[in-house]
């Protein structure tokens, strides 16, 4: 496993029919899913967190995390590239996900933030050279997916 103490997580654009709200900030089995990933990393050691996120649902966003996380949330790129301003790998989650021990390397993965900061403001690009696939992370894609977790979930707790 990757060790990395800063993560990126961005917040989905569409919005879930149900709520009303980013996919993200859904509930499964009564906790948002930004919460269940936030408990996660902070387990994996994860100290600081960037939530790319809009102003709309920044507050929201800020609640699934503990009060003395080190948490910015913000959709400006200056507050990212500055977020990313170290050679350290850091961690990144381009959408929804669960925590799963079994799931496979995907599409989490983990990449030096001077790396990263190239690539997102310089290149402009997703195409990360450095960037290593990171496991244990399961895709959320919309409420079939929530209705399919949830049983197995349950199980666990």
């Amino acid at each position: 496993m990757i060790s990395v103490e800063r993560a990126v997580i961005f917040m989905e654009e569409t919005i879930s029919p149900k709520s009303e709200k980013p996919l993200m900030l859904e509930a499964i089995l009564s906790c948002p899913i930004l919460t269940r990933m936030s408990n996660q990393l902070l387990a994996d050691g994860v100290k600081r967190f960037f939530v790319v996120c809009g102003p709309e649902f920044a507050a929201e966003a800020r609640a699934c995390f503990p009060a003395e996380a080190d948490v910015t949330v913000s959709e400006l790129q200056s507050d990212l590239t500055a977020f990313l301003n170290t050679p350290d790998q850091v961690l990144v989650l381009n959408r929804s996900a669960v925590p799963m021990p079994e799931a496979g390397p995907g599409f989490a993965y983990a990449a030096p933030g001077y790396e990263l900061q190239e690539a997102w403001k310089v290149r402009m690009t997703n195409a990360v050279q450095a960037a290593e696939l990171v496991p244990g992370w399961l895709p959320v894609f919309g409420p079939a997916t929530i209705a399919e977790l949830e049983p197995v979930l349950r199980e666990r707790t």
